[in-house]
């Protein structure tokens, strides 16, 4: 069963003039499958795939972390944390 994991700390993503401030898993993987700009990219897939893994505990948390920051960025997405 899939659960929430928080982040050690916050990212800030700026999707279309709205700031939202990320700070689990679970908020990731809303954002990426609410209001991601580009979900035809690679980085956006692999995210939510990290984001997945997470959940079900195959992946640290911290990684799936990484991999939204990485998608933010791929997405030229303003992303600060």
């Amino acid at each position: 069963m899939p659960f929430d994991r928080d982040f050690h700390a916050p990212i800030i993503i700026i999707i279309a003039g709205a700031r939202h401030v990320v700070r689990s898993v679970r908020e990731a993987a809303w954002l990426l499958a609410d209001c991601w700009p580009d979900v035809g990219c690679q980085r956006f897939r692999a995210a939510l795939a990290a984001c997945a893994a997470a959940m079900e505990g195959r992946l640290a948390a911290a990684k799936a972390r990484l991999a939204v920051v990485e998608a933010a960025r791929a997405a030229g997405v303003p992303v600060m944390g």
